[in-house]
């Protein structure tokens, strides 16, 4: 059974519209920061009126929250197999976000901006990250069930260990993790915290 769509009064939104006001946030992002990036500046940047990026998103952080998930291909869960394949499949995909030279460039000064602002940057944090951190924890405590590492464990801090070399390379500027460091590093913390 189909359900009619009903919208409100008005055009309906342009596509290429909201398209055109995402890159903007992220150029606004790369070039100025959170903190310098104003409902304004991206606007101008967009060629738009003001009034439409507030028809769309009602503040900057929600537009800006939004331009940073353009990022995110998906909300998959891993697919079926082991602990392992299902952590290296989880990491490969955070690795191809963060080796983006854009997602880098924005993620370094949105970064920055999070020491003169860190509840906004904890706040907008969750909000991006918790979704793909619940999947990896899951991955985690299933590792637990199964034996494979310590029931112990404060599954945040083992969760750092894994994701934070993909993290660190792109915030220094250093070459992009390989594929075959990311297996060298979830089979190093899969040893280190065995039974």
């Amino acid at each position: 059974m189909s359900v009619a769509v009903t919208r409100g009064p008005g055009r309906p939104r342009s596509e290429e519209i909201d398209a055109a006001i995402l890159q903007a946030t992220i150029d606004e992002l790369i070039e100025r920061g959170f903190l310098g990036a104003s409902m304004e500046s991206i606007a101008a940047r967009a060629g738009v009126a003001k009034t439409t990026l507030y028809r769309r998103w009602p503040n900057t952080t929600e537009l800006t929250i939004a331009a940073m998930r353009t990022f995110d291909a998906d909300d998959a869960e891993p697919p079926a197999g082991t602990v392992r394949e299902q952590l290296l499949w989880l990491i490969h995909r955070m690795r191809r976000k963060w080796g983006d030279p854009r997602f880098a460039a924005m993620m370094r000064r949105v970064a920055a901006d999070g020491s003169a602002q860190p509840e906004m940057y904890r706040s907008a944090r969750d909000r991006l990250v918790g979704p793909h951190s619940a999947r990896m924890t899951a991955v985690l405590q299933r590792a637990i069930d199964e034996g494979l590492i310590r029931p112990d464990l404060d599954l945040e801090w083992a969760r750092q260990l894994l994701v934070s070399p993909v993290m660190a390379g792109a915030l220094t500027l250093k070459d992009k993790v390989s594929a075959k460091q990311i297996e060298l590093t979830v089979d190093t913390v899969l040893r280190g915290l065995a039974p």
